[in-house]
């Protein structure tokens, strides 16, 4: 066995184990959301995690030496991701989870592999559809029902506005996804990062002031707790983890991780909250790991 090949083993197992990073942490802002928003409006809770987020991102670059860019292509480009990859997906994800459960919000969020693929195929030259992807993100999707269990498709079409406002909120992911592309060859992650997050709070901090009046609200310390959460976690450290899976992988790849995260949001569930799955949450851990081989020839 080359040195070479090594080297390439080594870069695909960080490269997964990224991806299961990024689900796992992502996999709790379902818990987050669903604790923050009984007190705290979505606008404001969008507001509240992407100004952290800013903040701890800022002084992390600046604490590495790196500085924000002065490039306007730059800057457009955040502003770009800041709407369609943060601004307007918290807002409609935290909006529909106020009508819909999670496992349902978890079910409608993993339609972001399959709109990813198709984006991917025509605006990318090296992520193109195939017959062994489309199986893959089939049976993926599939084992995402087994996980969560049939029920919770029962109630898909009551309450249709929360979740067109949660599966609009999943497709934005998946074209975000494909957008962050442009800024994933920046060397310096940690400033890149802060610059997304910095434009994004351009357009969710005057929503915030401007519809939901914080000042006014009676937010409860766990609500809050939520919110820092949300911003140091799924927010900071995704985008960071994200950048460098786009770069090194793509937006297909990247996308898997919508897969998992409903696994992560069970297994939190159950060490936190004492839910139970279901007896079929096996049979859909199988399905989603086999989905994700199929579609990466592993």
């Amino acid at each position: 066995m080359t040195t070479q090949t090594m080297t390439t083993q080594d870069q695909s197992v960080l490269d997964y184990g990224m991806l299961v990073i990024l689900a796992a942490i992502w996999g709790g802002s379902f818990m987050f959301i669903k604790v923050a928003v009984d007190t705290v409006p979505p606008i404001t809770i969008t507001a509240g995690r992407l100004a952290i987020a800013a903040i701890f991102l800022y002084i992390t670059a600046r604490m590495a030496g790196q500085n924000l860019p002065k490039d306007k292509d730059t800057w457009f480009w955040a502003f770009v991701i800041a709407v369609i990859g943060n601004a307007v997906p918290f807002t409609l994800i935290g909006w529909g989870e106020k009508g819909i459960d999670s496992g349902l919000a978890s079910i409608l969020m993993a339609i972001v592999p399959i709109c990813t693929l198709i984006m991917v195929h025509f605006t990318t030259d090296d992520e193109k559809l195939s017959l062994r992807r489309v199986i893959g993100i089939i049976v993926g999707f599939t084992g995402v029902v087994f996980l969560i269990g049939a029920d919770a498709l029962q109630n898909l079409g009551e309450g249709v506005l929360y979740q067109l406002a949660v599966a609009t909120g999943a497709i934005c992911y998946g074209i975000s996804s494909i957008v962050n592309k442009k800024l994933s060859h920046k060397p310096d992650r940690r400033a890149t990062a802060a610059t997304i997050m910095i434009a994004s709070c351009v357009f969710a901090i005057p929503a915030s002031l401007m519809i939901d009046q914080p000042w006014m609200l009676n937010p409860t310390v766990q609500a809050i707790g939520s919110i820092v959460a949300l911003g140091v976690l799924s927010t900071a450290l995704a985008q960071i983890i994200l950048l460098r899976i786009v770069k090194v992988r793509g937006a297909a790849f990247l996308s898997l991780n919508n897969y998992m995260v409903p696994l992560f949001g069970l297994l939190w569930g159950m060490l936190f909250l004492g839910e139970e799955p279901q007896s079929t949450a096996f049979i859909g851990l199988g399905l989603i790991l086999s989905g994700i081989a199929v579609s990466r020839k592993r």
